[in-house]
């Protein structure tokens, strides 16, 4: 029994022979280095908006823990707090030979 040749099989190989041609061959490899370049720019945009997320996402961390020091400090600066240390600590208030002014 005779095999028969694959249609397929006969399509690839003109196709094969056309792009390998010599006159088609230029324009096939500047597709393929355009598609090639296009793929690899447009993975970089990918891969750069990524790292912008992520450092805008660490901006706003930054800006709440900032805002969290804040707090706190007032917390810490409060009149109340500072009346609290100067029992703790046995201060008085200065008198005004010891205040200097800084112009």
């Amino acid at each position: 029994m005779a095999l028969r040749k694959k249609s397929g099989t006969a399509f690839n190989n003109r196709l094969i022979e056309f792009l390998f041609n010599p006159q088609a061959l230029p324009f096939t490899l500047t597709f393929t280095i355009l598609a090639v370049a296009f793929v690899g720019f447009r993975m970089k945009g990918i891969e750069q908006a990524y790292e912008l997320n992520n450092i805008e996402n660490d901006i706003q961390k930054a800006i709440i823990r900032n805002k969290e020091l804040k707090a706190q400090r007032a917390r810490e600066m409060s009149v109340s707090r500072l009346r609290e240390f100067a029992v703790r600590y046995d201060l008085k208030e200065p008198g005004p030979e010891q205040i200097i002014l800084i112009p």
